[in-house]
């Protein structure tokens, strides 16, 4: 339908439009803002296996030292870390996050190897759980980047330039019959005029 009510409901449309693609921008910009964030911390994540690798070595050493059973029994007088998983919203995006409730606590570790590679251990355990925290959001803010992205295109590339079509086409078509209008009450005054004399 042609009318002058359909093109102020589609200039509206196209107002809203326009703003909700506004607003996807600056949530994808948000986004990735975050993702090259997080992109920093799980980049460590080399010289973290490194250090961890260095760990490795020195409970070798304790495991030669002690035995299996010798480093279970100095293991099991140590307490444990303890965590919680949550979630949380970043712009939108459910993400985990890992809170530490307790630490592990290695002071009741009598042997020296036992104790050097709890005491190594202890705060990698802390690092790799940022890490996968990390990953784990990077691969949630990810997909959802992807999609956002996506959004705007399609509303850059397809549903605006196709409104602005129609506005066009509604334009032009009202253009057309204002025209006719003017013609038609030219052609009728002229008929008019000329009925008098």
């Amino acid at each position: 339908m042609v009318s002058r009510g359909a093109l102020l409901r589609l200039r509206e449309q196209v107002d809203l439009t326009e703003r909700g693609k506004e607003l996807l921008k600056l949530k994808r910009d948000h986004l990735a803002a975050e993702t090259n964030r997080l992109l920093s911390k799980v980049n460590s994540r080399k010289v973290f296996e490194q250090r961890l690798m260095e760990t490795y070595n020195v409970i070798k050493d304790a495991y030669v030292s002690l035995g299996y059973s010798g480093l279970q029994s100095e293991a099991f007088t140590t307490t444990g870390l303890k965590v919680k998983t949550l979630t949380r919203s970043v712009i939108g995006v459910t993400v985990p996050e890992i809170a530490l409730e307790q630490e592990a606590r290695v002071n009741s570790v009598v042997d020296a190897s036992a104790y050097t590679a709890a005491n190594k251990l202890s705060p990698l355990i802390k690092e790799l759980l940022s890490i996968a925290e990390a990953e784990a959001r990077i691969e949630r803010i990810a997909q959802e980047l992807m999609l956002t992205s996506r959004r705007v295109n399609a509303l850059e590339k397809a549903v605006l330039p196709e409104m602005h079509r129609a506005m066009r086409y509604i334009e032009a078509k009202l253009d057309d019959e204002t025209l006719e209008e003017f013609f038609r009450a030219k052609r009728v005054k002229a008929a008019i005029g000329g009925h008098t004399h």
